[in-house]
């Protein structure tokens, strides 16, 4: 790395600390705006408030990276392009992509660790986040249990439970059917069913077994019965006790197969799945869009790059709301709308970039 690179990378991460910051500071202000009355009706203490901000910057730092890479960019090398250095370097031999070499390698560095944030930092952070909030509110998170399951597995079966208790694995007044089609084959009814986990599997108790045949339908009572077919867990049975921006990508993955499994519709999931992997790679793309911008920049004030950086972002986080929204709506593959923007927008920046004077 020459002294060069290192000069330039000085100046980009001084401006990019600087747009972290004032992006955190903007988007705290907003929402202190926003609940200071909601902290002031609950008397939230010192300690919950600190803990809210606290859980809760991880997720702005991830929301507002692109802005942050996008002002970073702009300003760093425009402020270069107006005092000439950009044209200076030009004179001595060095081609711009070679002069912006430093800040395409520090965009990959960028993403690969916004990824591992994102998968590692932010999950755990918004769980957090929200157990603090509802506690301010003085609302008690559920810890899964709940009344009225009904849920669909593979093989044509169907599970219902009058409640179920997350806590001890244990559902009460089970009713379990296999069916083909609109034909039932067989319905196991209980007064319990609880999770042994040991042997992975449900065990029903304290009822009676039917089987129907063409031939007729015949009747057993049971004191207990291995609901060997069943592949459903307890997870699936309790509430869903943390959103997609709660769990990390294998989590969701997993979260994404058994809902599968029990028939559900996981679309939106799917979505939400893909851009766990797409969104930090915004910062690759922006950057990539804003340095040809800031590298062609003429004598002047500051607010023109300002402004551009603000129009861009905009127009940036509307196609990312617009792809996720396509995916959600079955008009795109999961995998395109979470990834459109990113196509859109690195088709762009790639376009710029052949055109720019080297």
């Amino acid at each position: 790395m020459t002294l060069l690179d290192r000069y330039l990378l000085r100046r980009f991460l001084a401006c990019l600390g600087l747009s972290a910051a004032g992006m955190w500071g903007l988007a705290a202000v907003v929402d202190l705006t926003e609940n200071i009355d909601t902290f002031i009706d609950h008397q939230a203490s010192l300690s919950q408030v600190g803990r809210y901000y606290l859980y809760r910057s991880p997720y702005w730092i991830l929301l507002t990276l692109p802005v942050t890479t996008l002002l970073a960019t702009l300003f760093c090398l425009s402020s270069l392009a107006r005092r000439s250095e950009i044209t200076a370097a030009k004179a001595a031999g060095i081609g711009l992509h070679r002069f912006l070499a430093p800040l395409y390698a520090f965009s990959v560095v960028i993403a690969g660790a916004t990824l591992l944030f994102t998968d590692l930092v932010v999950p755990p952070a918004t769980w957090h986040y929200n157990s603090t909030r509802d506690e301010i509110r003085s609302y008690r998170r559920s810890d899964g249990s709940r009344r009225q399951v009904l849920l669909q597995d593979v093989g044509g079966q169907l599970l219902f439970a009058r409640s179920y208790d997350h806590r001890r694995r244990r559902a009460e007044d089970v009713t379990w059917e296999r069916t083909r089609g609109s034909r039932t084959l067989e319905r196991a009814t209980g007064r319990s069913a609880s999770w042994r986990p040991g042997d992975s599997r449900w065990m029903m108790h304290e009822g009676h077994r039917q089987l129907f045949e063409e031939s007729g339908a015949a009747a057993a009572f049971f004191d207990s019965l291995a609901l060997t077919r069943l592949t459903l867990q307890p997870e699936d049975l309790a509430r869903q006790q943390r959103e997609p921006e709660e769990m990390d990508f294998t989590e969701l993955a997993g979260y994404v197969r058994r809902a599968r499994a029990n028939g559900e519709d996981v679309t939106r999931l799917l979505v939400d799945l893909h851009l766990k992997i797409s969104f930090p790679f915004t910062c690759l793309v922006i950057l990539l869009l804003a340095a040809p911008l800031g590298a062609g920049a003429r004598r002047g004030g500051g607010g023109r790059h300002f402004g551009l950086g603000v129009l861009i972002c905009f127009a940036f986080y509307g196609s990312v709301k617009a792809g996720q929204a396509l995916g959600w709506n079955e008009i795109l593959a999961p995998w395109l709308g979470a990834w459109l923007a990113n196509l859109v927008y690195g088709a762009l920046a790639v376009l710029l970039l052949r055109r720019t004077h080297t």
